[in-house]
């Protein structure tokens, strides 16, 4: 049950408002109910109560189905609650799904194709597959015809003459082993021309140049011609990989392509530093340094040049009233996100500045001003002071730094994941630290900012331990997770290994959310500490030999 008297000493903490105080989710005998759901606009925030609804071992599975279908989406971790309290499959359909081989066998045909999987299949005697379970399936030509690969001397060889699904299938539904076996092959123009035209493309190149596991393929990548179908993430990874093997023309070609697909501004930055870097093409920098956007490349370069950041600011002009926006309630915060969805105008602005008048809502009308400068002024705030100032300088930069990059302090802010609040905190690992610091939970008490600030801290202080206090290591576990960062380190990046170092090993990063992450909570790191620190600023490449292994 919610601690009432928690309540009331971490209102009194913060500045709070009467709307606050009313808040339905943060009141003790709040219940959630298909009808409080009915009333929510269809969300990320809507998914997470449902998520809480479902969770209930109370409810009916037709109130269940129910709250599913208001979901926006509806796979995902709302389907994981729905599916651990109930299941939408046929008793026989979940039998099938849930057995092992052994147990498949002795079943009819029908549950035998439903149950087996192409990564279990590759686990099986070329006999077994043959001789019981082929000649079983002919019911299912899709499976059978995969499975039919299998039996080949060259799967390779064989899965050229078909069509590239079946490719993608064989390559991505299969574990790292039978891959690396199988698909670390020389491919010919011709045959990379084709995979090109599916959307798998990307994934399959992402896998392939992101592990030295596939140096036949990622060597035979260096002859690929490139073409319109070609997005960015895909031309990036192609010029990253020539880069390893000193392919600079090829790169550049690659990178070329990359630029014109490109979206993102730290995205283009991020390829003009690759130009310069493959070039010493002064105009290359001059263009990086001109940048609108302080990342950790247009910093750099601004540096080489002797040039000061011209469009930032740390401090934001408030009427200083107290609000009554309701800051922790991600209804109101939709509302307004919905209202400035396609630009915000002089009428808007003033509309704002006369809503987020004090502190707590300050977060709220910094991002109002991202939008009406179109993010080309950047605002590098230190709100939740009363909460930041108990830590050590090093820590609270870190922590700026990180909140920055994942919820711009918002404190109602969920993501699609249902990660929450200021530190974006997924609520199994609130839960843990809850245990670890032997306080009650609550998963709504993560829209307190002093709260989920000082959960995410105990967080942190365990990623230090692990990583060393490497900042970029504990910026990509705290996004990734330790163990796939662990997973990442076995490749030895970061040792000083490869020309360019430490950016090269930035590029290896396999997830592509993780890589920029951690680019993003660097370049925060460094105009936070130059900000906040008095005594001693840094230069980015100071920042970068704090970051080596």
């Amino acid at each position: 049950m919610f601690n009432k008297t928690l309540l009331v000493s971490v209102f009194a903490t913060l500045t709070l408002n009467a709307s606050i105080e009313n808040t339905t989710f943060l009141k003790d005998d709040f219940k959630i109910t298909l009808e409080w759901l009915e009333e929510k606009p269809r969300s990320y925030a809507k998914d997470f109560f449902i998520i809480q609804f479902l969770q209930n071992e109370n409810i009916k599975k037709d109130e269940a189905l129910k709250a599913l279908e208001m979901a926006k989406n509806q796979q995902g971790r709302v389907k994981q609650a729905f599916s651990k309290n109930f299941t939408n499959l046929t008793d026989y359909e979940f039998d099938c799904f849930t057995s092992n081989l052994k147990l498949l066998l002795k079943k009819d045909d029908k549950c035998l194709a439903l149950g087996l999987t192409l990564n279990e299949a590759t686990k099986i005697r070329r006999k077994t597959l043959k001789e019981e379970i082929i000649p079983r399936i002919n019911d299912y030509p899709t499976l059978k015809n995969d499975l039919e690969i299998l039996l080949s001397n060259d799967r390779l060889k064989a899965l050229k003459e078909e069509n590239v699904n079946r490719f993608y299938r064989l390559f991505l539904q299969t574990n790292h082993n039978f891959r690396v076996w199988n698909f670390n092959k020389n491919y010919e123009d011709d045959f990379l021309q084709k995979l090109s035209l599916n959307n798998d493309f990307t994934k399959f190149i992402s896998i392939i140049t992101n592990n030295d596991d596939f140096k036949t393929a990622q060597k035979s990548l260096l002859n690929f011609q490139i073409n319109e179908n070609v997005d960015f993430y895909t031309s990036f990874n192609l010029a990253i990989n020539a880069i390893k093997y000193e392919k600079n023309n090829k790169a550049l070609e690659f990178l070329e392509n990359a630029n014109k697909k490109a979206f993102y501004k730290m995205d283009k930055d991020n390829i003009l530093f690759w130009q310069y870097k493959l070039t010493n093409n002064k105009e290359y920098l001059e263009q990086l340094a001109s940048s609108w956007d302080n990342n950790i490349y247009s910093i750099y370069a601004k540096e080489l040049l002797n040039q000061e950041i011209q469009n930032i600011s740390f401090n934001v002009q408030l009427k200083n009233q107290k609000s009554d926006f309701n800051y922790v309630n991600q209804f109101e915060w939709i509302k307004v996100l919905d209202d400035v969805k396609t630009g915000v105008d002089d009428k808007k602005l003033e509309k704002y500045y006369n809503i987020f008048t004090d502190e707590n809502t300050l977060p709220h009308y910094v991002y109002i001003l991202h939008k009406f400068h179109k993010f080309k002024k950047q605002y590098f705030i230190t709100p939740y002071e009363d909460v930041f100032n108990q830590f050590e300088l090093k820590d609270k930069v870190l922590m700026y730094s990180i909140a920055k990059q994942e919820s711009n302090f918002i404190p109602s802010s969920i993501s699609y994941a249902t990660a929450q609040g200021v530190m974006q905190i997924m609520p199994f690992l609130s839960e843990d630290l809850a245990k670890i610091k032997n306080e009650e939970y609550n998963v709504y008490h993560q829209f307190i900012p002093k709260t989920n600030i000082e959960y995410a801290k105990k967080h942190i202080d365990v990623l230090n331990k692990q990583f060393n206090n490497n900042i970029l290591m504990v910026a990509y576990a705290y996004n990734g997770g330790a163990g796939y960062l662990k997973s990442q380190l076995k490749k030895e990046i970061f040792k000083n290994k490869y020309k360019y170092d430490p950016f090269f090993s930035m590029e290896l990063i396999s997830y592509e959310q993780t890589k920029k992450y951690g680019k993003k909570v660097l370049g925060n790191y460094l105009i936070y500490y130059n900000y906040l620190n008095k005594e001693e600023k840094i230069t980015t490449n100071e920042l970068l030999k704090m970051i080596s292994l």
